[in-house]
């Protein structure tokens, strides 16, 4: 397995586990600076997601224009692919994230939720904010 992808309060966490890319496998801009981001191919076998973390997955936007976060797509011999966008570590935010038009959730393998502790110590330092109940400029109801 080449990435893991778990969840913790509320937020979608994203764990690549390979140190470089390996052809058919996985494309890695640790390897490849001027990539943007990370493709595990074939995530039948390289992509691990938890059942917590496909309940948030199912729930993200989808794009308007043409970039996204995230992808989870086939290629053109049918196989499951997944992009993210960023770095090794990834923690996306349901509120702030959106999927390609052309997302779908795929066949994958099924893992327990173990969030990786730097993501859990950077979550856990994040202060808990309150939603207002009234909009700051129109007093609304939210």
């Amino acid at each position: 397995m080449h990435a893991e992808i778990t969840a913790y309060r509320g937020r979608i966490v994203i764990t690549l586990l390979a140190n470089r890319s390996i052809r058919g496998e996985v494309m890695t801009s640790q390897d490849n600076p001027r990539f943007p981001g990370h493709v595990i191919h074939d995530t039948t076998l390289h992509l691990g997601v938890s059942k917590d973390a496909l309940r948030l997955l199912r729930r993200l936007p989808t794009c308007t224009d043409e970039t996204s976060d995230l992808n989870w797509f086939c290629d053109h011999d049918g196989k499951p692919m997944f992009f993210w966008r960023g770095g090794r570590y990834a923690i996306f935010s349901p509120e702030y994230c959106c999927v390609a038009k052309n997302f779908n959730l795929h066949e994958h393998v099924c893992i327990p939720n173990r969030v990786p502790e730097g993501a859990r110590a950077q979550l856990d330092a994040l202060p808990r904010v309150q939603k207002p109940k009234l909009g700051l400029l129109t007093g609304l109801a939210m």
